[in-house]
């Protein structure tokens, strides 16, 4: 009996904090960013933005704008923090560009692939998370500004 009494608090124990990890290893991107804020950086309307393919991704679909975030998890062995400064330093070879920015997050670089003029990504690092704002349909220059924009409202969250 007495076997049991300690048991049961034990696992209880070990399954909210597993619970507790699962939750906080994949965040819900759709309610970093509100629609208010997606509509005033692209200057479309848009709704509650859809997961993707997991809760720690999501989307704001509209013609022809468009944007994306996507949280970061532990990926390859690699935690998120990792995984930044690795895509940080790698160009792939010239095919991407990869450029720093200030005053988002603890820090941060646009990643675009080289001779594109309509799509880009931030990505931000922000204390132990990784996240990346990517903006589409809209010319390489205005799309720096809106992601940074999307990317400092998310920035807040973390």
């Amino acid at each position: 009996m007495r076997r049991i009494i300690l048991t049961v608090p034990i696992t209880a124990g070990l399954l909210l904090s597993c619970a507790a990890h699962a939750s906080a290893a994949d965040p819900v991107a759709c309610d970093v960013l509100t629609p208010a804020q997606v509509s005033a950086a692209l200057g479309v309307s848009y709704d509650k933005g859809t997961p993707i393919a997991r809760p720690g991704t999501c989307q704001w679909v509209g013609k022809p704008k468009f944007a994306t975030l996507t949280i970061a998890v532990p990926r390859g062995g690699k935690s998120p923090v990792e995984q930044f400064n690795q895509g940080k330093k790698n160009g792939l070879a010239g095919a991407v560009t990869v450029e720093p920015v200030s005053g988002v997050g603890d820090d941060a670089y646009y990643v675009y692939i080289t001779g594109t003029t309509r799509a880009v990504g931030l990505v931000v690092k922000k204390g132990n998370s990784e996240f990346e704002v990517r903006v589409y349909g809209i010319e390489l220059d205005k799309a720096k500004s809106v992601a940074k924009t999307l990317a400092q409202e998310a920035a807040g969250k973390f």
